[in-house]
């Protein structure tokens, strides 16, 4: 068997592209990297809403059980609702298969309504484009079946019984998305297991965005995972 490898999975309504620049980050630091595809992500609205949250975490925990009987350590990095899938899959295959877990602007309080309506008081029209692409590629029935993971993963953060691996918690404060209490929550609720740590600026999208902050947030996770 091989020795351990680093499974990266994307956020609600979009695809490998988005965190594609952390795989590669990775890899050319000579990480094993292995980038999940969620079941009804990255195509149109309709493929989407023909999977419910089930599937999303389904869909994961079927590449993960693939790759448990190849290699020793799991290490989950989660960006976005792939955090809170991170902690269902830590939960059900254990210490003795996950490492560590990597939660990257992870979402318990969405949608950062002062930023956002500064964004639209500017009238930036990038930023603007952005929402109106984002509120295109979702819809209702989606937005539900999120809700519900969501759900999900507040009581199995909550519930007493489920120790977590050691954690990261990766939180950008300008983050239009998430609200960035919800990385103290999930703090809060780890405790002494995981670390927290928040950037100055930096939107949800952090990977997609050609900025020096993009490099901070890859080499700080390159660090925890190689501790």
């Amino acid at each position: 068997m091989k020795s351990e490898i680093n499974i990266i999975i994307h956020g609600f309504g979009g695809s490998t592209a988005e965190i594609a620049y952390l795989a590669d980050f990775l890899r050319a630091k000579g990480a094993n990297v292995h980038v999940v595809a969620l079941a009804g992500h990255g195509g149109t609205k309709r493929r989407l809403a023909q999977t419910t949250h089930s599937d999303w975490i389904a869909s994961a925990r079927d590449q993960v059980a693939k790759l448990a009987d190849i290699y020793d350590k799991i290490n989950l990095m989660g960006f976005s609702m792939g955090g809170l899938i991170s902690a269902h899959l830590a939960a059900e295959f254990g210490a003795e298969k996950i490492g560590k877990i990597v939660f990257i602007n992870t979402p318990i309080y969405f949608w950062n309504v002062k930023i956002i309506a500064g964004d639209v008081m500017r009238r930036d029209t990038e930023r603007i484009a952005y929402y109106a692409n984002s509120a295109s590629r979702v819809g209702a029935k989606s937005a539900v079946e999120f809700l519900r993971i969501l759900s999900r993963s507040k009581r199995l953060l909550a519930r007493a019984d489920m120790p977590m691996p050691a954690s990261l918690i990766l939180q950008c404060m300008d983050d239009e998305s998430v609200r960035h209490k919800s990385a103290g929550y999930i703090k809060d609720r780890l405790g002494a297991a995981a670390t927290l740590k928040y950037y100055e600026g930096g939107r949800h999208l952090i990977f997609t965005q050609n900025t020096a902050l993009r490099d901070i947030v890859c080499g700080d996770i390159y660090s925890f995972i190689n501790r």
